[in-house]
């Protein structure tokens, strides 16, 4: 704990150590709001006697100020150590002070009571406007030697509040502005109050928009929907990664693997850092990642129109606009018109994962149509192997897997991420030789040509990342068998993905011995909805898969619950063992 003794308030810093993630921050709180916090928990457990809490002693002598204000800083942190020792029974506004306290002074700076938008540009110069769109306007500004972006959102009036509120907790929860862009004030624009409003403590509402046909999209023509205007003020140092790509693609300069790898871990240092203060889904894009020589920061986040700049796309109202290719930057599971419950998370994930692709390949959303498809991505994915090496590739794979499920978190790129940065290590600084590269391989049915081809592929890329779709197939089971058997003698296959849904004739006991034969697999993903798996192969499918040590991650989904029970009985893969019945996650 400490304090600043600032010139109207004294200040008290506690910093918060999450010992599950070690994750920290650091907060500035009054007395007086301790205060409260401790009087309302005395409240709640009326039975259970608080640690007493330091009083306030009136301050005469700046001396004496000094060394009254270290006294009680000292005894209100020997106060929470008590608390946190022997929390009372009733503790969640312990709980939530601690996880969602915020820092005084940030809260000051960020909340503006401003009347007109002259007010607070009057020290700023208009440079230009960036973009106008259906939902706001972003404009650029400039002062004291910095650029500042002014962004206009217009919110439907009876939700603007909720907004709001939203996007100031976000920003309450950004603190390290080496990853992200610094969000200076968020406002309305507010009539001022005259006498009698602040006689009877009335607040002036928002002004409303002129425009009538904001929200027209979303309903009736009959419908009138008034939108609110939300204002914020953010920093903006370089140029968004949009802008890069155009100037070094007219430039034929691509970005080298040390400039690609910088972006990628500083992109996912900063979702990790929204991912641990629970801010997800964020809607990031090329326009979002904001580049100033070796800085990378994240910018925009949680905007307050964010949800309606999607709505609008995904319904098709896009078409023949600046916005149309947008889609490629929402993942095939918000496309879907079936409810299903998505993960924010794994969503963050696809939009990290088109940016990379696109500053890899340098080229625009327009040029990854087609990126919803599992062919597509394969084939950038070689193209980004070829620039780049296997790593990157996989990096990019990943985190653009058509299914949620199959696709990695944050994380776990983040762990990839470094694994590139060693590899190089060892190579430059240890003399050692980089990791052969992977070839991405996807086959959708399986023929003597096929397998001849196969067999001309291994002698020129043995390591392989094999993707096979037999959907609905009748299939030879003497060709799977002959493909297992090529693979396994000749290749080292270390992700295997096979869709066996509803294909006839399969013989699910061979199937099972051909895939002892990849010895070297680590990831393995198997579809076998509309499958009839008998007790006898089920026995021999648990016992082979117990065998295989290589494998890391198996992913299942079946139509056999009593497969299902028996692998996670008997395997120990723990969270690295995904199972579906049916396509819901067991």
């Amino acid at each position: 704990m400490g304090y600043e003794n600032t010139t109207d308030n004294v200040l008290y810093r506690i910093r918060i150590i999450d010992l599950f993630t070690l994750d920290q921050r650091e907060i500035r709180v009054r007395y007086s709001l301790l205060l409260d916090l401790h009087n309302a928990m005395q409240d709640s457990n009326i039975n259970f006697q608080l640690p007493q809490f330091p009083k306030k002693e009136y301050l005469k002598t700046l001396l004496g100020e000094n060394k009254v204000i270290k006294q009680r800083e000292q005894k209100l942190g020997e106060y929470f150590q008590q608390l946190l020792k022997c929390p009372p029974p009733n503790h969640k506004l312990l709980l939530d002070f601690l996880r969602e306290g915020v820092d005084t002074i940030r809260q000051q700076e960020l909340l503006k009571e401003v009347s007109s938008k002259s007010e607070i540009l009057k020290f700023f110069k208009k440079e230009m406007v960036l973009k106008k769109g259906q939902f706001g306007k972003t404009t650029l500004y400039r002062g004291n030697g910095k650029k500042i972006i002014l962004h206009k959102f217009y919110v439907m009036q009876h939700q603007s509040d909720q907004f709001f509120q939203a996007y100031i907790k976000a920003h309450l929860n950004i603190f390290d502005f080496s990853l992200f862009t610094q969000v200076i004030s968020i406002f309305y624009i507010r009539p001022k109050s005259n006498f009698v409003d602040s006689m009877l403590g009335q607040v002036k509402q928002p002004k409303v928009s002129k425009k009538t046909n904001i929200f027209t999209y979303f309903y009736p023509q009959h419908m009138r929907v008034e939108a609110a205007k939300i204002f914020s003020l953010e920093e903006y140092e370089g140029q968004n990664l949009n802008e890069v790509i155009k100037d070094r693609k007219n430039k034929n300069k691509p970005f080298s693997l040390d400039e690609l790898l910088n972006i990628i871990q500083k992109i996912l240092q900063a979702i990790i850092q929204l991912h641990k203060r629970n801010i997800f889904p964020n809607r990031i894009l090329p326009t979002s990642i904001i580049i100033n020589k070796e800085s990378v920061k994240l910018a925009s986040i949680q905007e307050p129109n964010a949800k309606y700049k999607e709505k609008y796309l995904l319904e098709g109202n896009a078409t023949r606009t600046e916005q149309e290719n947008d889609v490629v930057y929402y993942p095939p599971e918000k496309m879907s018109q079936q409810f299903q419950q998505l993960n924010g998370r794994l969503i963050d994930s696809w939009h990290f994962g088109v940016c990379i692709l696109m500053a890899a390949l340098l080229c625009t959303n327009k040029e990854l149509d087609g990126i919803h498809s599992c062919y597509q991505v394969d084939k950038f994915a070689n193209q980004v192997q070829l620039l780049y090496g296997d790593v990157i590739a996989e990096i990019i794979m990943l985190s653009l897997k058509q299914q949620p499920h199959e696709r990695a978190d944050i994380r776990e790129l983040y762990f990839l991420a470094n694994q590139t940065a060693i590899i190089k290590f060892q190579s430059n600084v240890l003399n050692q030789q980089e990791k052969p590269q992977i070839t991405y391989l996807t086959i959708n049915n399986i023929t003597q040509e096929q397998l001849k081809n196969l067999q001309q592929l291994i002698q020129k890329s043995p390591i392989l990342s094999v993707k096979i779709n037999l959907y609905r197939q009748v299939i030879d089971q003497q060709e799977i068998d002959k493909l297992l058997q090529l693979l396994g003698n000749f290749a080292e296959v270390k992700y295997f993905q096979m869709i066996l849904n509803k294909t006839q004739n399969l013989n699910f006991g061979n199937f099972c011995l051909g895939l002892q034969k990849l010895k070297q697999m680590k990831r393995l993903s198997l579809d076998l909805k509309g499958i009839n798996i008998e007790k006898k192969e089920i026995n021999q499918a648990v016992k082979i898969f117990k065998q295989m040590d290589s494998i890391e991650r198996l992913i299942l989904d079946c139509s056999s619950m009593e497969f299902i029970y028996s692998l996670k009985q008997e395997l120990k893969l723990e969270s690295n063992l995904v199972l579906y019945f049916e396509s819901q996650l067991i």
